[in-house]
């Protein structure tokens, strides 16, 4: 991503480096493309993309003044919005925020106080939206099941082999409950059929 993330040293501490973090050296360097230099619109054009996470938070030097709260909140915001899941630890959730600028609103400790509390709230929300995702996954193999031109003689391994790209079919990944759904709905038109002959028979 051609960033780079750091934390003032203590032997930083009051100096004033506002003119180095605004124009860096890297960003002064000609970027060479895929087929040669690019030109000065297309690099803008990347700098603007790397740049616009947090584009309207406050320069370096004047996080300290932010308040807490705000400062908690906006890190919050950065969680949810890069996927952060509370089924995970902190280590292994890193590298989702950590390219950020508003990983920097915060010290170490306050990012894992506030990653623990995210994770406390986050836990039900998350619970129930993979609930959600599930029941979703169920019903569109069941649909996919009715449109498929299967019949009571059809097997799940040919199902399998015809409909394997369908994305009905990989949503719903484990193959222990597509075949268990797939026999529940070959069952029903087993008995479907036996239904329709018994009432053809009557009919005679």
């Amino acid at each position: 991503m051609h960033l780079s993330v750091w934390e003032r040293p203590g032997d930083l501490t009051g100096r004033d480096i506002s003119g180095i973090i605004q124009d860096p050296p890297h960003k002064r360097k000609k970027m060479p493309g895929v087929h040669g230099n690019e030109d000065e619109d297309q690099l803008n054009s990347k700098r603007n993309r790397l740049e616009k996470p947090g584009s309207l938070l406050p320069e370096p030097e004047e996080i300290q003044n932010l308040p807490l709260d705000l400062r908690k909140t906006h890190f919050t915001e950065m969680m949810l919005e890069r996927g952060v899941s509370a089924f995970s630890s902190w280590d292994k959730e890193l590298h989702k925020m950590v390219f950020d600028p508003r990983y920097l609103l915060l010290t170490s400790d306050q990012r894992k106080k506030v990653f623990a509390q995210f994770v406390k709230s986050r836990m039900k929300d998350e619970f129930r939206e993979k609930k959600n995702k599930e029941l979703k996954a169920r019903e569109e193999f069941r649909q996919l099941l009715e449109e498929a031109k299967i019949t009571s003689r059809s097997t799940f391994k040919e199902f399998c082999t015809r409909y394997r790209g369908d994305q009905r079919f990989s949503s719903l990944n484990r193959k222990k409950e597509q075949e268990v759904l797939f026999v529940h709905y070959i069952t029903s038109l087993k008995k479907s059929d036996k239904e329709n002959r018994s009432r053809l028979r009557k009919m005679r």
